[in-house]
């Protein structure tokens, strides 16, 4: 019992919809109601289950065939939706009686759960006490993870009728759902009035599905498929975010959290600052020069970090892939760290007024030269290191990604300070470059 205690209060949500008697129940009663059941587990089906899961993988050990009996016993369906402006069943009024007027989503939802044979269900319009913001943080924090967790994840797109219209449905355009597209495993879409997508019991499985789904989200279909979260390719994950909006600014930040696997505290009414903070938390596991690729409003708390996901901006795919390259050859500072003074980052400094800089601002997919930054001094990000010995290199003719710099005549202790521009600002080199790196503040 040890193990079913153990799954029911820290893997299961904190309340979940009991589908039977479509009543709301807690972590307490669903042990009551499932205890007998986990008792029932026989030597022979614990062993049976061990013996499954060695196939995979070769050091799981009895505890571990017992848990995922547990889990398939527990299996929960989520839902994933547009919410609507009025008329979603809070909390409390799932409490007070199960209604079928009003409720029309969730019953059927509740339907659907059944049919793949799932006695619970989450909701996230009535599975969170809003009233207690230490369950509300909980489950912010926890949403990504019971979004994988579940055994299917039911996402209903009423403005769709078709694969054909998928991509218009305001589905695409909410915060909350890119994260409920990325987690579950198995998904489920139904459309218009609660019909199929298709005939799959999954829809991640569904290759024409996920095509449609990869063009109107600009996301690849292995990471549609078998998303794994983390601060892995931050300016990527932001691209997929930067046109979703959300109702409180702070949720901007707080959908984000699981994606990047990354822990923060919840604090509604600090508004854009929860993106600051996001940030913050990010960049302490990240070392990628690929997340200074934003433009235009920077956070009021940092000129290193943009103001949301919608100040990142395309990069060459070419030129921004890391991929390949050989573990003796690196780009960027892998050190980037906050400190009293700002971000610190080593830059390759050069000032745009040499006669062997070309200066470009990239515009939607343009390159398009300028002289309007001549006077400043460009901090590169993206520079070759080929050696340790605290050089940097940029190659003649090739793009390169950079802040705007100028003189900081307030803080002559920091030096310099980041620029604002509308677009991204990139520069050639008509020769190869080497110097010793610069370290900036920002």
């Amino acid at each position: 019992m040890r193990i079913f205690n153990t799954y029911v209060q820290n893997e299961l949500p904190t309340y979940l919809i009991y589908v039977p008697d479509k009543r709301l129940v807690g972590r307490n009663e669903v042990k009551q109601m499932f205890r007998k059941e986990v008792t029932l587990i026989t030597e022979e089906a614990i062993h049976s289950r061990l013996v499954d899961l060695r196939e995979s993988c070769p050091t799981a050990e009895r505890e571990d065939a017992i848990r995922d009996i547990v889990k398939d016993t527990l299996k929960f369906a989520v839902l994933s939706h547009r919410w609507l402006d009025t008329g979603e069943p809070t909390f409390s009024d799932i409490l007070k009686s199960f209604k079928p007027y009003g409720y029309e989503k969730l019953v059927k939802f509740c339907e659907k759960a059944n049919e793949f044979g799932c006695r619970l269900a989450w909701s996230d319009t009535c599975c969170i006490n809003k009233d207690s913001s230490t369950e509300l943080e909980e489950a912010i924090r926890s949403m990504f993870k019971w979004y994988r967790d579940a055994y299917v994840c039911i996402a209903y797109l009423a403005d769709s009728t078709s694969v054909d219209d998928l991509h218009e449905d305001v589905w695409f355009t909410r915060g909350w759902t890119l994260q409920e597209l990325l987690a579950p495993w198995r998904m489920k879409f139904y459309v218009g009035n609660w019909e199929p997508l298709t005939s799959n019991l999954n829809d991640k499985e569904n290759l024409e599905v996920m095509a449609v789904l990869s063009r109107a989200t600009r996301i690849p279909l292995d990471d549609l498929r078998h998303f794994q979260p983390g601060t892995r390719n931050v300016h990527e994950k932001m691209m997929w975010a930067s046109n979703r909006t959300t109702t409180r600014i702070e949720d901007v930040a707080y959908s984000l959290i699981g994606i990047f696997d990354v822990s923060m505290m919840v604090a509604y009414g600090e508004g854009k600052r929860a993106f600051y903070r996001l940030m913050e938390a990010i960049i302490l596991k990240c070392d990628q020069w690929q997340i200074f690729a934003w433009a235009g409003p920077s956070s009021s708390d940092s000129a290193a970090f943009p103001e949301s996901p919608r100040g990142y901006r395309p990069l060459n795919p070419v030129d921004s892939n890391d991929a390949l390259l050989p573990s003796t050859v690196w780009r960027g500072d892998r050190n980037i760290v906050m400190t009293k003074r700002g971000l610190q980052i080593q830059v390759f400094l050069i000032d745009l007024s040499q006669q062997e800089v070309t200066v470009y601002e990239k515009i939607d997919t343009d390159d398009v030269q300028t002289d309007a930054y001549s006077n400043y001094s460009a901090g590169v990000v993206d520079y070759w290191c080929y050696d340790t010995s605290g050089d940097g290199v940029l190659q003649p003719e090739q793009e390169h990604l950079c802040v705007l710099l100028r003189p900081d005549p307030r803080n002559p202790y920091a030096g310099w300070r980041k620029v604002t521009t509308p677009n991204l600002v990139t520069i050639h080199t008509k020769s190869k470059l080497r110097r010793t790196l610069t370290p900036v503040w920002l």
